[in-house]
């Protein structure tokens, strides 16, 4: 009876299954060991009709149905009507997705299909607003991010997990609310297992005070999501010994471009400096140097930022290689600023402002390198209008007057 059963309902649904899926052998027996229900589902009645109604709600290609189906092998017990497409209208509707967010959220979380909206997600979704205070778009933007928030029990794992980090951080309301929208994935993490450990490593490794590792976390929030030993402590280890960096600068580097943390050395932080030490022929002091007044120069693309920047002030100025190198010693934030956007328009409005030559400008630039990291617009210009009105000075006379510092 048993081999009956099977060669007239068991064997055709399975191979239907299998063929409207393109299942492998290994898939379909994943799936029936994840969800044995199926075997007694028939595959024309219940199965076929359900997978094509969710295929189309979320115009799901035959691969991610097939995904969808692998990672949440249960759906194919689900009734669509009865069950999925309720619990689809009640979420959009919550989080205001458009059918393309909608799309995402199950594909990158399947179980969603599986939650009941009145019992699982309605209430989670509500705790989770209250407590940090979210606008709609604020909640929709998390849930977006780390879909996988649905499915988390707010009193079980997150309540408790914001609770402990924004006590270790003395948090205000607003800042834990920060920490999480520009990283949702904290949401996920166990504050014992994951958090803690982490903040009293970095915390030992720099000798940082509580508001000192305050200030890093918000400032760069994802280093919570970082692994100590395999990310953070390598990289502090070779930047220190590259720069021979004593604790104290090593720490400084960090507090003011807490960036650094999330730089791969070998990938990032080494090509670049080796590249600038090059280009400026700098000396090992010299470029410790640069990199102690300008911290987030670690986080700098040479090719994409540096070299163009370096290049287009050297023709503009016509400086030599000497006299670049003498500027950027200097003033080390001129690798911060864009030649287009910042440096180019206020040389050119100086220029134009007091009548100077090229080489008169390049003068002005070499003797006063910070006119570079000056607005014209909020500084130069408004500087030398008081000048000439301070001093009863005609144009002419401003610039001669300009011209005589430069001969002293």
């Amino acid at each position: 009876m048993f081999s009956c059963g099977y060669e007239a309902n068991i064997a055709p649904s399975l191979a239907a299954l299998q063929s409207r899926l393109s299942l492998s052998e290994p898939e379909l027996k994943r799936v029936l060991l994840n969800a044995p229900a199926v075997l007694g589902c028939s595959f024309e009645s219940n199965i076929a009709p359900s997978l094509a109604a969710l295929q189309s709600r979320l115009l799901l290609s035959e691969p991610e149905l097939k995904k969808v189906v692998l990672k949440l092998p249960s759906v194919l017990g689900y009734s669509y009507e009865a069950n999925i497409a309720q619990s689809l209208a009640a979420l959009q509707s919550r989080l205001s997705l458009s059918e393309p967010e909608l799309k995402k959220v199950v594909l990158t979380l399947p179980s969603v299909l599986s939650y009941s909206y009145e019992v699982n997600l309605a209430p989670s979704l509500a705790a989770l607003q209250s407590r940090l205070s979210l606008s709609e778009l604020e909640l929709k933007k998390v849930v977006l991010k780390l879909p996988s928030v649905l499915g988390y029990s707010y009193e079980a794992s997150i309540a408790p997990s914001l609770a402990a980090l924004q006590s270790r951080l003395s948090l205000s309301e607003p800042e834990l609310k920060k920490v999480v929208l520009r990283l949702p994935s904290v949401l996920s993490y166990s504050y014992e297992a994951n958090i803690a450990p982490l903040l009293a490593a970095l915390q030992s490794r720099l000798l940082l005070s509580e508001p000192e590792l305050k200030k890093v976390v918000l400032k760069l929030p994802s280093v919570l999501s970082f692994s100590y030993e395999a990310n953070i402590a390598p990289s502090l280890a070779a930047l220190q010994s590259r720069l021979s960096l004593s604790d104290p600068e090593l720490k400084k580097v960090v507090l003011r471009h807490p960036t650094v943390l999330g730089c791969s050395f070998e990938s990032n932080i080494a090509p670049s400096l080796a590249a600038l030490q090059s280009r400026l022929s700098l000396s090992e002091p010299e470029l410790k140097k640069v990199v102690l007044r300008l911290p987030s120069v670690l986080s700098f693309s040479y090719e994409a930022n540096i070299a163009p920047s370096l290049v287009a002030l050297q023709s503009r100025l016509s400086l030599s290689e000497p006299e670049l190198k003498k500027m950027v010693l200097k003033l080390p934030q001129v690798l911060g600023y864009s030649f287009e956007a910042n440096i180019a328009p206020s040389l050119a409005a100086l220029q134009s402002r007091l009548s100077l030559s090229e080489p008169e400008l390049k003068k002005v630039v070499l003797r006063l390198p910070s006119v570079l990291s000056c607005s014209y617009e909020a500084n130069i210009g408004p500087t030398l209008d008081l000048m000439e009105t301070a001093f009863g000075l005609a144009p002419e006379e401003l610039r001669e007057r300009v011209v005589a510092i430069l001969r002293c």
